[in-house]
């Protein structure tokens, strides 16, 4: 673009992000890298699957408050479940974040 007049002025130019991953960020996430390569983390994710399928078999279910209930045991389980790729995902996110840059 050729500016015309002075306030046709454009200036783009790439900032590169000072580090959004800060040491106590990476502590966070080394901390769970640790806890997910556990042996025992493993198991309760194991045992938690299983109790959850267990529990989403409704032919059991006695009345609609038995099924909530149930329904609320089964989401809890789910986070525990699926917290390895939560925190995955945040680790990803903000790592790439740290490598984007930005157009100002």
């Amino acid at each position: 673009m050729t500016p015309k007049k002075k306030h046709d002025i454009l200036l783009v130019y790439t900032v590169t992000l000072e580090e959004t991953m800060t040491p106590e960020l990476e502590t966070y996430f080394n901390n769970y890298n640790e806890l997910f390569n556990h042996e025992g983390f493993k198991q309760l994710v194991n045992e938690l699957s299983t109790n959850a399928q267990q529990l989403a078999d409704i032919q059991t279910v006695k009345d609609l408050e038995d099924l909530h209930f149930r329904k609320g045991q089964v989401a809890a389980f789910a986070t525990v479940i699926n917290l390895q790729g939560t925190i995955e995902a945040a680790r990803d996110q903000a790592e790439a974040e740290d490598e984007e840059p930005i157009d100002v």
